[in-house]
């Protein structure tokens, strides 16, 4: 095998496994999360469906404790996290030398028998064998999330909300579990960082509604499936978050994670909104062609000699130089779309709603005469945030590229303010799902994922964004591009600054504007998994790959080139 990739893995014999598997050292033992595919054919044309097939039903990978000590394999159809292994170097009964060993015969009674080894086989890729009862098995592969994944369709992305009161008498302990929280995720990543498809998430207290009570809501947005994250969200780590979620009411207090899975399930809140930068583009995507640019601009550096040399002659060398790099060769294919059941899914939503938004255009008028008598009676705020509660915002702002932004407000009373709010929010979404779906709303190219959420019975509307540069900079973009449609939807809350005819005014009355969003902000502890990279970047690094995967003339060549 020339080029060691998962693609050339799975087309190799039992002897050409097992002569790679001597000729390899043992690697790093891996840390987090890592995708896995059983080779149970090896040599023979149905391998790669057999993989396929294991993949889907029986075994997706494994979890690798921070410490490199343990593990836990993702097994069923969402990657369940279960049977533990501990983990250290050792040496192999292939060939005694050096490998990392994988063994289960102390930590797990169903599979005390079986015992892995693995090897580094390229950049994040290794090659594993299985023994049971010391009678060796069948071959294995783990890569970092991305890794070869080219060969599949590209995860969609999707967000997640939760929503639960939290226990009467316990409201004084979520400031220190929050703060304990924020330093762990500022530090490291916290507990997201070893769980798998999560690019941002955060956790805030909701003020109480008529009840009284306080609420902790957690949000999300994954590329991985929403069932995987709730279990480990349910596992006991005895972190910050854990116990978070442990001050909730009736949050399972059973060791097993069945019982807190069903709960998390049953406080689960969907979103009557979302947008989404680029659908498709995983996490491990974004970090594989972030890595690309890098290792680019490295080869690039380490040659001075580029004066004078042609775009084209440029470009193909840096597509030689790909291409002998084991690690970096999937880049010379197109990124994967999404899977097929997506994209059919999103067909059928595309036709349908423009098929019924005409039954609406009867009642419009009406409807924007009764919004219009109800604007001469709405009463804006004038409340002004205090510096104690501008400074509790701001405390995380500004520190990476990127920001969060989250917000909560009463929507207006009566039928036709909750209307109003539900059948814009209803073709907002369709709008982003399709409209505005490649890189930028209605010009606005800052922002990662956003979405809009009921609460109460749609008594209230939570706003959350992920978003590059300062907040006020962020304003900025939405009243000089966006204010019709800030204000067909922030103007059905209370407070808002007035309107005319739903979309003129409102925003457009700057300071007023700028202090609603900030007195109905909430301060939350938050997670980006990449927040030194802009939304701009993360472009330019999928535009630099794309480049690869064909020739380009010399003027294709030049504006390639100028990504760099």
């Amino acid at each position: 095998m020339t080029v060691v990739d998962e693609a050339a893995l799975l087309r190799a014999t039992h002897d050409e496994l097992d002569r790679l598997f001597r000729a390899s050292p043992p690697g790093e033992v891996p840390h987090g999360p890592m995708d896995g595919t059983a080779v149970l054919a090896p040599g023979t044309p149905v391998n790669r469906l057999v993989a396929s097939l294991a993949r889907s039903v029986a075994w997706r990978g494994k979890v690798f404790d921070p410490a490199g000590r343990t593990l836990a394999n993702r097994v069923g159809p969402v990657g369940v996290t279960a049977i533990k292994a501990a983990v250290a170097p050792g040496h192999s009964w292939v060939d005694g030398r050096e490998c990392v060993v994988i063994d289960y015969s102390k930590t797990s009674l169903v599979a005390r028998g079986v015992r892995d080894e693995i090897r580094l086989v390229a950049k994040d890729l290794y090659l594993g064998v299985v023994w049971l009862w010391r009678r060796r098995v069948g071959w294995f592969l783990l890569r970092r999330p991305g890794t070869g994944a080219a060969a599949r369709p590209s995860p969609h992305q999707v967000p997640l909300t939760i929503r639960a009161p939290l226990r009467q008498g316990h409201e004084g302990d979520v400031p220190g579990l929050l703060d304990e929280l924020r330093k762990g995720v500022d530090s490291d990543g916290g507990p997201f960082r070893d769980m798998a498809g999560v690019h941002f998430a955060r956790v805030f207290v909701l003020p109480p509604d008529g009840d009284g009570r306080e609420s902790l809501v957690y949000m999300a947005e994954l590329d991985t499936p929403v069932l995987a994250h709730l279990h480990d969200l349910a596992a006991a780590r005895g972190d910050a978050l854990s116990a978070l979620l442990g001050l909730c009411e009736e949050y399972p207090e059973t060791r097993t994670a069945g019982g807190r899975v069903r709960w998390l399930r049953d406080h689960e809140i969907p979103p009557a909104a979302t947008y989404v930068h680029r659908t498709g583009r995983s996490l491990a995507r974004i970090r594989d062609e972030a890595r690309l640019r890098e290792r680019i601009e490295q080869f690039l550096d380490e040659k001075p000699e580029w004066t004078g040399t042609g775009e084209v002659a440029v470009h193909r060398a840096i597509r030689d130089f790909v291409a002998q790099q084991p690690d970096l060769s999937w880049a010379l294919r197109p990124a994967a779309p999404t899977a097929v059941g997506h994209r059919l899914r999103e067909a059928a939503h595309l036709v349908a709603v423009p098929a019924v938004a005409p039954l609406l255009l009867p009642v419009v008028p009406a409807l924007a005469v009764l919004i219009r008598l109800k604007e001469l009676r709405d009463e804006p705020e004038r409340a002004t945030v205090s510096r104690a509660r501008l400074a509790e915002l701001t405390q995380q702002e500004d520190t990476r590229v990127q920001n969060p932004f989250t917000a909560t407000g009463y929507v207006k009373p009566g039928p036709v303010r909750h209307f109003t709010l539900r059948t814009v929010l209803f073709g907002l979404d369709w709008f982003n799902r399709h409209v505005y779906a490649t890189d930028n709303l209605a010009g606005v190219r800052t922002i990662h994922f956003a979405r809009w959420v009921y609460l109460d019975g749609g008594r209230r509307l939570v706003f959350a964004s992920n978003y590059d540069g300062s907040l006020e900079s962020y304003m900025d973009d939405f009243i000089d591009k966006l204010s019709p449609g800030l204000n067909a939807v922030f103007s059905n809350g209370v407070g808002y600054p007035r309107t005319r005819w739903l979309l003129w005014g409102g925003a457009r009355d700057e300071q007023a504007f700028k202090s609603y969003l900030r007195a109905h902000q909430l301060p939350a502890v938050w997670y980006s998994a990449y927040g030194d990279l802009s939304a701009r970047n993360i472009d330019d690094n999928s535009a630099l790959r794309d480049g690869l995967t064909r020739d380009l003339d010399a003027e294709a060549a030049r504006s390639w080139l100028a990504l760099l």
